[in-house]
C-alpha cells in the first residue's frame, strides 16, 4: 500500500463517536489507495474512564460511526471508520490509524 496523500495536518478537531462518545483530538486527513480516506486520529485532554472507551472501541470488529467539525466543515464522505491499528500509552493517551467505511456499500452489493 503506498502513503495516503495527507490533505489535512494534525488539525485540531472535535469528535463524536458512536453518536454519544465525545473528544477532542488532532486530526489527519487524507486519500488512501482504493478511494478511501485514511485517518490518523490522536486523542487529546483524556482522563482515565476516556482512555477506558477508547480501549473498548478499539476491540470492536466493526465500522464505527464517526463525526467530526472538520469532516463537517470540508464535508467530506465520511460517517464510519475501520481502525487499522491503535496505540495506547501510559500517559492516558491514545491514537488511532483508521480508513473510511461506507456500511450502505455492503447493503447494495448483490452477494450471492
Amino acid at each position: 500500500m503506498k502513503d495516503p496523500v495527507i490533505t489535512h495536518r494534525k488539525v485540531a478537531d472535535k469528535i463524536k463517536l458512536e453518536g454519544q462518545y465525545y473528544f477532542t483530538a488532532n486530526v489527519t486527513i487524507g486519500l488512501a489507495d482504493g478511494g478511501d480516506f485514511y485517518l490518523e486520529i490522536d486523542f487529546t485532554n483524556l482522563i482515565e474512564s476516556d482512555l477506558k472507551i477508547l480501549a473498548e472501541l478499539s476491540k470492536l470488529q466493526r465500522e464505527l460511526k464517526i463525526n467530526s467539525d472538520l469532516i463537517e466543515k470540508e464535508k467530506f464522505n465520511i460517517s464510519h471508520i475501520i481502525i487499522t491499528s491503535f496505540n495506547a500509552t501510559r500517559n492516558i493517551e491514545m491514537s488511532w490509524k483508521c480508513l473510511s467505511d461506507d456500511p450502505d456499500l455492503y447493503e447494495s452489493l448483490d452477494v450471492k
